[in-house]
């Protein structure tokens, strides 16, 4: 028995210096695993935070260009036919969106889906304005119904959107 003990007895202390060694050292190659994957995604973040910028912009250009009275701006042609104008603000807001869509995957969901009811919006105002112009009317007659209802509708959709996305994007900042 007494030379178990004796054994024994000096094993204890190499035993707890090597117990102490291994915790001391996992500690420090976790702490140092997770010090590199932080540097990982700083790098990741480097990168992707201008491709962020640029779809938030993107978009928030997208729908100040779709707004009823920019369209109208820019695409009404003296001698249009109402259904001329409308094929035309419908078709600018169209292509709009859909040169603007991959920047969803950068934007967050809500953010996103806002955008897509401003589109929306648009799309309704533009129909609904054609209606009352008729299919006689001229694109004066469109345009004064497009700007009678966007007067109604504050075009609430399209800012809710813009107010998220410039919010969103001042967070990244």
């Amino acid at each position: 028995m007494d030379t178990i003990v004796d054994f024994v007895f000096p094993l204890i202390p190499a035993v707890l210096v090597f117990a102490t060694a291994y915790i001391f050292f996992n500690r420090m190659r976790n702490d140092q695993h997770a010090f590199q994957q932080m540097l990982v995604r700083i790098e990741e973040r480097k990168h992707s935070l201008p491709l962020q910028l640029k779809a938030y912009e993107r978009l928030i250009i997208m729908l100040e260009r779709i707004t009823p009275t920019a369209l109208v701006m820019r695409l009404n042609k003296p001698g249009m036919t109402a259904s001329q104008l409308q094929l035309e603000l419908l078709k600018a807001v169209r292509d709009e969106y859909d040169l603007n869509v991959s920047m969803q995957m950068y934007v967050s969901r809500t953010a996103w889906e806002l955008a897509g009811r401003g589109r929306d919006e648009v799309v309704e105002s533009i129909k609904s304005a054609a209606v009352k112009a008729g299919a006689t009317g001229t694109a004066m007659d469109l345009s004064r119904h497009l700007f009678a209802i966007e007067e109604q509708t504050k075009n609430q959709s399209v800012k809710q959107a813009l107010e998220v996305l410039r919010n969103e994007a001042r967070k990244m900042m």
